[in-house]
């Protein structure tokens, strides 16, 4: 079964499609030097709405994961189990996404990670996922 493709909206699609040209882009608020993830429209720190989206590494490590035994969704069956994560990014921010390569053994709290641009379609939709950084 084919993963669900993202629905941009006027607020992410700069997110969707920077990582079609696998680039991670964030809003960054320009009044008090916070990122802004999810994207949204104004910051939720100090409520500013001038926001610029900016390049980031991508380079994560570790936040926190769980083994989904039972798909959350049938188009995520497989593989399974999903190894969904929340990666800290460099810039210091959280965001959700789901390891890949990484046996659930050798996963710990803390490791290094890196960005998996991992395309989903033929119109070139893709999702941001991540691996350890040695791999």
């Amino acid at each position: 079964m084919q993963q669900p493709v993202p629905r941009p909206t006027a607020i992410s699609k700069p997110f969707w499609d920077g990582l079609r040209d696998r680039r991670i882009l964030v809003p960054h608020c320009d009044h008090c030097g916070s990122w802004v993830f999810c994207p949204r429209l104004h910051c939720p720190r100090c409520c500013s709405t001038a926001l610029t989206w900016k390049e980031i590494s991508g380079q994560a490590s570790l936040c926190s994961f769980t083994l989904a035994r039972v798909p959350t969704l049938a188009e995520f069956a497989q593989p399974a189990p999903q190894n969904l994560a929340i990666v800290t990014l460099a810039e210091g921010f959280n965001m959700n996404s789901a390891l890949v390569g990484v046996e659930p053994s050798a996963m710990r709290i803390g490791m290094a990670l890196r960005p998996v641009f991992d395309v989903i379609d033929d119109s070139g939709a893709t999702r941001l996922l991540f691996t350890a950084a040695d791999a």
